[in-house]
């Protein structure tokens, strides 16, 4: 037991051989704490700006909507750099997988520019285009364009994560999220009020934000010309490979589908919740929330069998790569289950820790119950949809996604909401039965074995 927790934050292992538990965790561990100090960083810049008024707390809120658009771009050329990284890595390619990761890192900076541009010259036209007010407006447009200036940091920093993620390293990543959260504590209350420096005032914590995640980035940069990094890249022999960067679109971009899909699907779900009142509103947030925190361990289960299908697949071992899917599959299952029966059993005192509205927490706790019945089929529409990614198949699993959102829970919500005696509570089965729906259908695609034949593309 003791070399077993041992081995969860030691980068010194072949993740295509041993125990293969242990492999799953050991991915799956740091992964999970950098998913929630990566989540954190805006609610530190939240907390601190809070102080600033209600239009300093909008501008972060609107700012980080447009942010997350930039993520779920990065979110997908990320997962397709993990698939390729990862065989090649598999494969014993090493040079293969340097050039997946010049072609990832080339993606990002064209991206960085972009992003730049839209901070220099639309930051003010972005949040106008959201609905903020003057007020609003005046508050964050130089929060959001130093934000988007500083793009660069925040892209190049989640890629280089990706690039290690495929090649089995996890720990690095997590080290430097932390010292980016860290920074950013306390960069945060000095740019901000100006303890030392002239005030920033809002703007201050996107500098904080910006300066933190560019020494994580330094970092980053400096462990790939290290001998002790899985990948090494020298900067001054980057190489352009257009085939190389078709191919991580081709698997990044339907995975950045799929999250556009959940995004768009969440605002037409939220439009449909509002028409029962504010109360409904507030309970589905603070549901949505809670659940989304639930799914930290299915999402870093899933990054965990990513890297494993990919690795394997690349060394040829495709049952083992089946396994390693299924093993992480399997104790997010149970993950999911002690959590359904979590929420069915304390769904109302789960409320109360976010609001004292009884209201709300009536409506909260029904729809937290009708979920829990279903919270189970999330392995499988997670964890199994990003073993798929791992092995390069993105397409279908786009189009389960597109099925089960707009195809069954976004009409059915709304005729249980609009046609039918069920009402609210409709709309809340709606919602459960499609995380039943996404979970079979992945389930039954990944049965059927299609990604075993994955194409392994090994470059020179």
């Amino acid at each position: 037991m003791k070399h077993f927790i041992k081995d969860i934050f030691s980068n010194d292992k072949r993740i295509t051989e041993g125990h293969i538990v242990q492999n799953v965790v050991s991915l799956a561990a740091p992964l999970m704490i950098g998913a929630l100090l990566q989540g954190s960083q805006s609610l530190v810049d939240m907390f601190w700006v809070g102080s600033l008024g209600p239009a300093a707390i909008a501008a972060v809120a609107m700012s980080g909507i447009l942010m997350m658009l930039i993520f779920t771009i990065v979110a997908g050329i990320g997962m397709g750099t993990v698939s390729l990284v990862s065989k090649n890595i598999g494969a014993e390619n090493a040079a293969g997988a340097q050039l997946c990761a010049y072609q990832t890192l080339i993606l990002g900076f064209f991206l960085s520019i972009i992003g730049g541009l839209l901070g220099l010259f639309h930051a003010e036209k972005l949040l106008a285009l959201l609905g903020a007010n003057k007020e609003v407006i005046a508050a964050g447009t130089d929060y959001l364009r130093i934000l988007l200036l500083g793009s660069f940091t925040m892209i190049l920093l989640l890629l280089s994560s990706s690039i290690l993620q495929g090649a089995g390293d996890v720990i690095n990543p997590m080290i430097f999220m932390v010292i980016a959260n860290l920074l950013n504590i306390v960069l945060d209350p000095i740019f901000i009020f100006g303890i030392g420096v002239k005030p920033m005032h809002t703007a201050g914590a996107a500098v904080a934000t910006v300066i933190a995640q560019g020494v994580s980035l330094f970092l980053s940069l400096r462990l790939f010309s290290h001998k002790r990094s899985k990948i090494r890249i020298s900067f001054n022999k980057i190489r352009i490979r257009f085939e190389i960067m078709l191919d991580i679109l081709k698997v990044g971009v339907p995975a950045m589908l799929q999250m556009l899909f959940r995004s768009v699907m969440n605002m037409f779900i939220v439009s449909i919740v509002a028409g029962f009142g504010t109360a409904a509103l507030a309970a589905f947030g603070v549901v949505m929330r809670i659940h989304i925190n639930a799914l930290l361990p299915a999402f870093a289960l899933g990054g965990s069998a990513a890297t494993l299908v990919g690795q394997n697949l690349g060394a040829g071992n495709i049952e083992r790569a089946r396994e390693s899917a299924w093993v992480a599959t399997m104790i997010n299952l149970i993950l999911m289950f002690i959590a359904g029966l979590i929420f069915y059993y304390f769904s109302a005192p789960i409320m109360r820790l976010f609001t004292k509205d009884a209201e709300v927490i009536a409506i909260g706790s029904e729809f937290m119950r009708i979920s829990a019945f279903f919270y189970i089929f999330i392995a499988f529409g997670v964890v199994l949809n990003r073993a798929l990614g791992g092995a390069g198949d993105t397409v279908v699993p786009m189009l389960i996604t597109f099925i089960s959102l707009w195809g069954y829970l976004v009409p059915v919500a709304y005729f249980a909401a609009k046609y039918t005696r069920f009402g609210l509570a409709g709309v809340w089965w709606a919602v459960a039965t499609s995380y039943a729906l996404n979970g079979l259908l992945t389930l039954i695609w990944f049965e059927m074995g299609r990604w075993k034949k994955a194409k392994v593309n090994l470059y020179a």
